[in-house]
């Protein structure tokens, strides 16, 4: 295909935000949404405005750090535009089962990622990292996952336990720690896939690994919870949306809540629990 016939998904720009900014009198760290516009300034790296689901426009400090401006342009600002597009997405990884698509949700540190690189170690391909965009078919009414870019992110604790070569590339540093990107295109699924199952994994002060099905309305609050960027639902006006997709999700998806021990690395452990759950019959139902 002629690349010049090709029409851009979603659009990044340069542009001059510093004005627009200025008039809300807003501080760093802050969101601020007007006229189908969200805006938002990361101290020494750039101000942001997303508009619609279509366009993210990028006014970069000075001497700003590109490896963080990235990381805004596919968290922060992707997320804003999968909300925008009535996309939910969900803070955690996704990874493939025999055609079905199975997320790891949770906080940050919890394990997600982790979890999702040792799945992919055993040979199942990935779908997503960090951001897990889950839509409604509008003619079957599925929840699909759609897949995001071949890499993962993680912290240096977890290439060592997972027994990994450590030669990737830094993607930032955090109070000692340092977060490498891992690229994955040979274990990468490109399809959309038929959301099966939703893990949310804790972390615990118990020595062995807890494990409970949840049902009903305790797991709308469960995916409230790990939308990324939650707060952000509001702000858009999207509260009726969102509750309305979650409980379609919900209603046809196995929902599962596994607390893991801090104490030690309990990786091969989950992939037990989730993989001897799944082999009986965690399915859209």
């Amino acid at each position: 295909m002629n690349n010049a016939s090709l029409v851009a998904d979603v659009s990044i720009i340069y542009g001059d935000i510093l004005p627009a900014w200025n008039r809300f009198n807003a501080p760093e760290n802050h969101f601020v949404y007007s006229n189908n516009t969200l805006y938002f300034a990361i101290e020494n790296v750039a101000l942001f405005g997303i508009t619609g689901g279509h366009t993210i426009t990028v006014d970069p400090a000075p001497d700003c750090d590109m490896r963080k401006l990235r990381l805004y342009l596919l968290g922060t600002c992707m997320g804003a535009i999968l909300l925008n597009r009535r996309i939910l997405p969900l803070h955690g990884s996704a990874f493939v089962i025999d055609g079905q698509a199975y997320a790891i949700v949770g906080e940050s540190g919890a394990g997600k990622s982790t979890l999702a690189a040792y799945f992919s170690q055993q040979g199942y391909k990935l779908l997503t990292d960090d951001v897990i965009a889950v839509s409604i078919d509008p003619v079957t009414g599925r929840a699909m996952v759609i897949p995001s870019y071949p890499q993962q992110k993680l912290w240096e604790e977890s290439i060592d336990g997972l027994q990994l070569d450590n030669q990737y590339e830094t993607l930032y540093e955090e109070q000692d720690r340092t977060k490498y990107a891992i690229p994955v295109q040979d274990r990468f699924m490109t399809e959309t896939i038929p959301l099966a199952g939703i893990f949310e994994l804790n972390k615990s002060e118990h020595s062995d690994i807890k494990f409970e099905k949840l049902s009903g309305i305790t797991c709308m609050p469960l995916l409230f919870t790990h939308t990324f960027r939650n707060f952000l639902v509001s702000l858009l006006g999207l509260n009726q949306w969102h509750f309305t997709s979650t409980a379609s999700i919900t209603s046809q998806t196995a929902v599962y809540r596994l607390h893991r021990p801090t104490s030690h690395f309990t990786v091969q452990q989950l992939f037990d629990t989730i993989m001897s759950q799944i082999k009986e019959g965690v399915s859209v139902q």
